[in-house]
């Protein structure tokens, strides 16, 4: 997908997963930040079928998104990169204290 072929309709900013920006957040190059700053809002347009593809290029970035195709420029790469942190930052891990209660008689603290 080119990026003449895209239409951009102002900067793409996900404030939710990265609230200081893609730049600052150590999960994406410069270059990968402006990309989807610039064309974010249109490519997750297409990811989420809220518009449909009006070229070629966007044909194939659809069946990239949907996993039919592999990822082969810049911009595709970039997006499945964002995918790829999104779904690593959705995963969530709990600490269990299993074990962990103490009887009385097995403290080394005493209460005297």
């Amino acid at each position: 997908m080119t990026m003449s072929s895209l239409i951009s309709h102002g900067r793409f900013f996900d404030d939710i997963h990265f609230p200081h920006g893609f730049a600052r957040s150590g999960d994406f190059t410069r270059s990968q930040a402006e990309l989807l700053e610039q064309h974010g809002r249109h490519l997750k347009a297409l990811h989420e079928g809220s518009i449909q593809p009006a070229s070629d290029e966007e044909v194939h970035f659809v069946a990239v998104c949907m996993g039919e195709a592999e990822a082969t420029t810049t911009l595709e790469k970039t997006w499945k990169s964002y995918l790829n942190v999104l779904n690593k930052r959705n995963v969530f891990f709990s600490a269990s204290a299993s074990g962990s209660v103490s009887n009385s008689e097995d403290s080394d603290y005493d209460d005297d």
